[in-house]
């Protein structure tokens, strides 16, 4: 293997997706990064983090290796005849005092913290140096233990099953496409059948426990079993870091939980909702007014594409090409990649309106970026600076307007059969985002609506779940009746905001469960849920904690700000996030002697 360092990475399709949920993707945007993926060219051989930025961090203390994992945790297969896949995992001794071996003794003062891989781009050696997913709270706390209270933290990262360089292996041709543009389509299918969270929690549980992770605790066999294991995840990876404890106390001492929508949802019409309230939200940089245009400005937009004025008044029956002059004055307005033509389609529509006329990074929201249109702030100030500069200005043609900031002059590709053609067939540059869209179909949802009757701030009635349901049928072959079911039983498994898993018989010993008499099973213990109020997938995710299950929300904040690199220019908000993050955890290693509740009152985040 190649040093880390030297290793070429390219930038990921889906950028924003780093350790994070889809954030309301723009079909155009996928579309658009699609292309740029197919020509780019590999260059010089440098370390590029997930950020797209360049790394100077040194990466000579991680490792990166692999454990034979088991394919099917709920098979009854015999042993020597299970089948097993290379799963890639991530080791760093950093924090781990020279020379600490098992003749130190005992395992009182040895940790293990273990990052939740999950969709998004690959892992690579960053992952325990510096990136969005485990910095600002994992690497954060570990540090502080090993500093101040002289612990040994062992630092793990493991991969999700199926993304990255741990794709299981197929008998015939490949799971993941070897080449650019596969040409055939049946020599490239993916058998996704070994896909779940449920295997993924398996994953975590049979990691914490394996030969190849106790062994870098350079202790003896018996004292490294009794090495206490935290696990961190945001988004997706930290409903894993937290089902993980739920379903396996025995393994997972502790759990850290960031912005993870945890109540799978079919139909989750209110992220956009959520988007809309966020532009009006004046702490963010949102006003009222920025609101306003955004909601008017695709009203008006879906009034051309139906035929009507600006106003949503009917041009009469007598003008037969009124829908026609509405449809090619949109065209020409948002620079549609084929013009009118391709806007008359219906799903061309929908896709041009029903999510979003303009970006709005709402999920991705961040108060220190300095370029334009970075956040809230930058975007509703380009808005009423257009407005206040032609108050004769249509709202629609204001978001034309932003819109060509920022595309920068390229065109709007909203071709929904290219869309589907992008992920129906398997390659390279898409294998991670048909997992993940593979999970929707098969498991959550999540499927990011613009309904009729909704507060939606985007072309209404122009992005119902159908649409979503359409996909899971065009690429996986998933009817509708068969995603929704899906999802209601991904519901039943885990609980929901309940945290009372019904899992039947698939997860072996029952340790998570509740002896008689006792309210509170086991592994509804020692996690802390962590969510930001600017973050629309805080709509699903667990805000009514208690001292066994502390929840926080960090104000003004965006999806797992605080698990990023620590800034400077990071809020007081984020701070006290992540020092919250640490007392809580250390209350439970009995490190302070602070109460959980006491540490949630007397910090700067509001509990809730």
């Amino acid at each position: 293997m190649p040093p880390l360092h030297a290793m070429k990475h390219l930038l990921p399709l889906l950028l924003p997706l780093a350790a994070a949920l889809p954030s309301g993707s723009r079909i155009p945007d996928i579309l658009e990064r699609a292309k740029r993926q197919r020509e780019q060219q590999l260059g010089a051989e440098v370390y590029v983090t997930e950020d797209g930025s360049s790394n100077d961090a040194p990466l000579t203390d991680v490792e990166a290796t692999t454990l034979q994992q088991r394919l099917d945790h709920f098979s009854a297969e015999e042993e020597g005849k299970i089948a097993t896949f290379e799963q890639r995992y991530f080791y760093s001794g950093r924090y781990v005092a020279a020379g600490a071996s098992s003749s130190d003794g005992e395992a009182k003062k040895t940790l293990s913290f273990l990052c939740v891989g999950g969709e998004g781009p690959s892992l690579d050696a960053s992952v325990l140096v510096d990136s969005v997913h485990c910095t600002g709270d994992m690497i954060g706390l570990a540090e502080k233990l090993h500093e101040d209270h002289h612990y040994d933290v062992h630092l793990f990262a493991l991969e999700h099953r199926y993304y990255g360089e741990s794709f299981p292996p197929k008998e015939s041709g490949h799971l993941r496409g070897d080449q650019d543009d596969a040409s055939d389509a049946d020599e490239f299918q993916v058998d996704y059948v070994h896909l779940s969270s449920r295997q993924a929690v398996k994953d975590v549980a049979a990691f914490v426990q394996s030969p190849e992770a106790l062994g870098h605790l350079n202790l003896s066999t018996d004292a490294a079993k009794q090495v206490r294991w935290i696990t961190f995840g945001a988004s997706y990876p930290g409903m894993l870091s937290a089902w993980s404890h739920l379903l396996h106390p025995e393994a997972i001492y502790a759990a850290v939980s960031s912005s993870a929508p945890i109540q799978a949802t079919l139909d989750f019409g209110q992220y956009y909702e959520h988007v809309g309230r966020d532009l009006g939200d004046e702490d963010v940089g949102g006003s009222k007014a920025c609101q306003t245009i955004v909601k008017e400005g695709h009203a008006q937009a879906v009034a051309l594409l139906e035929g009507k004025d600006v106003e949503g008044e009917s041009k009469g029956s007598e003008d037969g090409g009124a829908a026609e002059d509405g449809v090619e004055r949109v065209a020409a307005l948002f620079n549609v990649c084929g013009g009118a033509e391709s806007l008359k389609e219906r799903k061309n529509q929908e896709v041009l309106v029903g999510d979003g006329l303009i970006g709005i990074p709402a999920q991705s929201n961040d108060p220190s970026c300095t370029s334009n249109l970075c956040n809230i702030r930058g975007l509703c100030n380009a808005i009423v600076n257009k407005h206040n500069a032609n108050p004769n200005q249509s709202s629609v043609e204001i978001l034309a307007g932003v819109r060509q900031m920022q595309t920068k002059g390229s065109c709007e590709d909203i071709n929904w059969t290219s869309y589907i053609e992008w992920y129906h067939t398997p390659t390279k540059q898409n294998a991670n985002d048909r997992s993940w869209l593979y999970q929707t179909c098969s498991e959550f949802g999540f499927y990011q609506t613009c309904n009729s009757d909704s507060s939606c701030p985007y072309g209404r009635g122009y992005h119902e779940v159908s649409r979503d349901l359409e996909v899971c049928q065009a690429v996986f072959g998933i009817d509708p009746d068969t995603v929704k079911s899906s999802v209601d039983s991904t519901l039943t498994y885990y609980g929901g905001w309940k945290l009372t898993p019904n899992t039947g018989d698939q997860t072996g010993p029952q340790s998570s469960m509740a002896e008689e008499g006792e309210d509170t099973l086991d592994g509804q213990k020692r996690i802390i849920f962590v969510t930001g109020d600017v973050d629309p997938w805080t709509e699903l995710a667990l805000t009514d904690g208690n001292d066994d299950h502390p929840s926080i929300s960090v104000q003004g904040a965006s999806h797992h700000f605080w698990t990023h690199k620590v800034l400077e220019s990071d809020g007081d908000a984020i701070v006290a996030a992540r020092q919250t993050i640490y007392d809580t955890v250390s209350n439970w290693l009995e490190i302070s002697e602070q109460s959980v509740s006491s540490v949630l009152e007397e910090g700067a985040v509001a509990r809730l």
